[in-house]
């Protein structure tokens, strides 16, 4: 299900207001948003009802003393609704997929590059913060990658097709090399030796060795010439970044370090950055960020926030 971006919004809001680094200048410009739009009010509303009851799942038990009956009855008709809410609340809060690793036939945590060899004799090379399964019965092949990026080194069979599947992705081959990055609702796909079939819900499309391709809003989008020195820098343990958006830079940071990143400000999400670093080494991109453009980052426990900086 897709988040509501209203909803979104206001849980960012809500994380600056308890990291302790809130200004005054902060709180002034979530009260403007909330008077914006009725949809915005509706949206913080909602965020801080899930906030308020956490604090209440978390209240400590009172162990030592004695609770009377009807106390005892009043709490047992709420642990259902609480429950409820700290599992409605996880939904919200946590990124989408957080879950995956968990029951994923194979998963890397972030900054880990795993190797992974099939038994129909086909080669996976796994990036950072990947979740996939795989299924051969009855001669099929299939993949299903539920996020993140994996070259794929297909061993050849006519007869068996290899499938695979990223959200609104769908790609048929019979023997070749490619790249699969699933970031949210987009997929790029990178060929790099022989031929590859494309689909979303309509007709294949063919990509060739030395072109990409991408999946948006779920549709397919038309084939380019592959950026081979930028898409695949990961494998030659890289970053590398050409007048890319901050928001898709730090959607690449997210699979080399294991801080989830909220934006409080959607105009620097568009700021363009440009350079190249060592993959296992995301703070020195965090510094150069901090140094070369006007966004400030507040660094939490597993959270990065980034806001616009005052010239």
């Amino acid at each position: 299900m897709t988040q509501s971006p209203h909803l979104a919004r206001a849980r960012e809001w809500q994380v600056l207001l308890h990291s302790g680094r809130a200004t005054a200048a902060d709180r002034e410009a979530l009260a403007a948003w909330r008077q914006a739009a009725p949809e915005h009010e509706q949206a913080m509303g909602e965020v801080e009802k899930l906030w308020a009851l956490l604090g209440q799942v978390q209240l400590p038990r009172e162990s030592a003393t004695v609770v009377p009956l009807a106390r005892r009855r009043k709490v047992v008709r709420w642990a259902v609704p609480l429950a409820s809410a700290a599992a409605l609340l996880l939904a919200v809060w946590l990124p989408q997929g957080v879950w995956l690793g968990l029951y994923a036939d194979a998963h890397t945590a972030p900054g880990e590059v795993r190797e992974l060899r099939l038994e129909d004799g086909s080669v996976l090379t796994l990036n950072g913060d990947t979740a996939l399964d795989w299924n051969f019965v009855d001669g099929r092949r299939e993949v299903r990658l539920y996020r993140g990026e994996a070259d794929f080194q297909v061993f050849p069979d006519a007869n068996h097709p290899f499938l695979i599947t990223a959200g609104p992705a769908r790609i048929r081959v019979t023997g070749t090399r490619f790249d699969v990055n699933r970031s949210g609702e987009r997929v790029d796909l990178s060929v790099t030796q022989g031929h590859v079939q494309a689909a979303d819900s309509g007709a294949p499309v063919a990509v060739k060795a030395g072109q990409q391709v991408s999946w948006q809003d779920g549709r397919l989008q038309a084939v380019e010439p592959l950026d081979a020195q930028q898409r695949l820098a990961w494998q030659r343990g890289k970053l590398v970044f050409r007048d890319r958006p901050l928001a898709d830079v730090f959607a690449d940071l997210q699979r080399s370090q294991g801080a989830r990143v909220v934006f409080l400000d959607d105009a620097v999400r568009q700021l363009q950055v440009t350079g190249v670093f060592a993959l296992d080494d995301p703070q020195a991109v965090l510094r150069a960020i901090e140094g070369h453009l006007p966004v400030r980052l507040v660094r939490l426990p597993g959270l990065i926030l980034v806001a616009s900086r005052a010239p």
